[in-house]
Formats: C-alpha cells, structure tokens, sequence
C-alpha cells in the first residue's frame, strides 16, 4: 500500500514533469499561455520571479547563460534546490528522514528572505551594475 507521503510525492514529480514538458516545448516569450507577472503589470518594476518562466526554459535548452539574464537569482538557488530534493527523494527511498541541517536552521528562512529582498530592490536600481539584473521585459 502506497502511504499518503509517497502519493504526495509521486504527484508532486508527476506535476514537475508535466510543467518541464511545457516549459520545453512552449517559450513563454512567445506564448500567451504563461501568466505575466501582475505586480511588473501594475507598476513597471521586476519582481524578485520576473523573468522565471522564461529562465526555466531556457535552462531545460542547455542556455543557462540567458536563463541568468533573465533571473539570477533563480540560477543560482538552483545548487541548493538540487541537494534539497536529493535529501528529499533519499529520504522517500530509504523511508526515514535525512535532512540536510543547515536548511532547516532557524535562521534559513530569514537569510532567504533578506536575500530575496535585496535582489528584489538591486534589480530594480537603474544604473550599471545592477540593471543587468532586470529580467529585460
């Protein structure tokens, strides 16, 4: 018998493989199906996403220099993402939990906040270095 665990991951691959076959197959620069971002609709600054969609799939086609200029910031969480889940299916594998401990310190999610924050605010900052961080709308 399937536990209530394992079927939610086996939902949650099943949902990331379908979402990586549209990101691949689809570019949402050239699509109408991808949402645009309300917040840049609205007042004409990058959020801390802007530029997402259109990084994921130019990272599922190998170009992670144009991924990069489209959102760094998702970029270069990608590492940590990546040994995140491998924790997380190691863990469904061997049926216990294997954390990586440094994730789960108290202070974690308000170092990803304030990094968020800040990459939220430089990237809205017209003057060189930071406009080469705006998602280039």
């Amino acid at each position: 018998m399937i536990s209530k665990k394992g079927l939610y991951f086996g939902l949650g691959v099943t949902i990331i493989a379908i979402l990586a076959i549209v990101y691949y197959r689809c570019d949402p620069s050239k699509y109408g199906l991808f949402p645009k971002c309300p917040f840049y609709s609205l007042t004409g600054y990058n959020c801390p996403g802007c530029g997402s969609q259109r990084a994921i799939y130019n990272l599922l086609h190998g170009n992670i220099k144009q991924a990069a200029n489209y959102n760094l910031l998702l970029v270069l969480s990608l590492p940590l993402l990546a040994v995140h889940f491998f924790y997380k299916i190691k863990s469904a594998i061997l049926q216990k939990d294997i954390r990586l401990k440094m994730l789960y310190h108290p202070l974690t999610p308000k170092i990803i906040f304030a990094v968020v924050v800040i990459f939220w605010i430089a990237r809205n900052i017209p003057a060189e270095p930071f406009s080469y961080l705006a998602a280039n709308h």
